[in-house]
């Protein structure tokens, strides 16, 4: 493995012996046919996150040119953006894998460490695609242990762990997937500049590592920024997408690994949250400035003994 880019309550039921349905009093198969059907929630926490892709090559291409079933997929890079959020802002690290020839147990030792539990990750269609490739090809290495991986790839569909955009903006099939470009290319996103998926196998066979992890790192830079565009439309908080946007262009303009997403930085939804972010910032320090203020005057009054109950 090679390591490229910036390193840094219901009601309980009482069951007979017997598991049958049949085994059960009827009383009891009349409360199991009205329970509820609860949904669970699908609120993402944004603190900790952990955005990221794979790259995949396939021995065999399909004879009528469709796309091979995920089985067959075998990932040769994977990039993880993860942002965590502190009262100073956010904090950005961005990891790049290639999974070299003879070396994928480490390649996958490593995904796991990224992939850890207590943070959400991010993917665009990860749960159809990216996370089933990641584990089946784990299993192919005889890598049964590897407790990230297996959190985030068995996380429920409507749960807090993992978050599908594919599966969000298409309203869990309330209307059809589409593409992440076409989602992108709505919001001004920059998005597969150079290189697309299909000429991933060709770039690999050609050995030109560097423009496979280019390409997987570009995809993760707009998978985040479209999940920063969810994160604010579904709390109804601008803050939540100009606050970490406007850091994020930062970060990149002053990484000079990562000098090829300058594009990002300066993208239409990135000029826009640079002064959005900073109006909310002053607001808030403005806001906690006022508070200490009357916090020491009441205190002072309370010295001296000048409040009167």
């Amino acid at each position: 493995m090679k390591v490229i880019g910036k390193g840094r309550g219901k009601k309980k039921l009482k069951f007979s012996s017997s598991s049958n349905l049949l085994g059960r009093n009827p009383r009891e198969r009349s409360i199991m046919r009205h329970e509820p059907i609860r949904r669970p929630s699908d609120d993402h926490a944004t603190e900790n996150v952990v955005v990221f892709d794979i790259e995949t090559v396939v021995d065999t291409e399909m004879e009528d040119g469709s796309f091979p079933p995920w089985p067959r997929h075998k990932p040769v890079a994977a990039a993880f953006l993860r942002a965590d959020w502190s009262t100073t802002g956010y904090r950005f690290d961005f990891q790049t894998l290639i999974c070299l020839p003879g070396e994928e147990a480490k390649f996958y030792a490593e995904v796991d460490r990224l992939l850890s539990k207590g943070v959400t990750s991010v993917s665009y269609n990860g749960r159809g695609f990216d996370l089933p490739v990641l584990q089946i090809q784990a299993m192919a290495t005889q890598q049964f242990e590897l407790q990230g991986l297996g959190h985030h790839a068995r996380a429920h569909r409507y749960g807090a762990d993992h978050c599908d955009l594919a599966d969000q903006f298409s309203g869990y099939g309330g209307t059809r997937k589409v593409p992440l470009i076409e989602l992108c290319n709505a919001l001004a996103i920059p998005v597969k500049t150079s290189v697309h998926g299909s000429d991933v196998g060709t770039l690999w066979h050609e050995g030109d590592i560097a423009s496979i992890a280019d390409y997987v790192r570009e995809d993760v830079v707009a998978t985040y920024i479209l999940w920063l565009h969810w994160c604010a439309a579904r709390t109804n908080d601008e803050r939540k997408i100009a606050e970490p946007l406007a850091d994020l262009a930062g970060y990149l303009e002053t990484t000079s690994e990562l000098a090829h997403l300058a594009t990002f930085a300066t993208c239409p939804p990135a000029l826009w949250a640079r002064p959005r972010a900073l109006a909310h910032r002053v607001e808030a320090a403005l806001r906690d400035a006022e508070r200490r203020v009357i916090q020491h005057a009441d205190e002072r009054a309370f010295a001296s003994g000048r409040i009167v109950n």
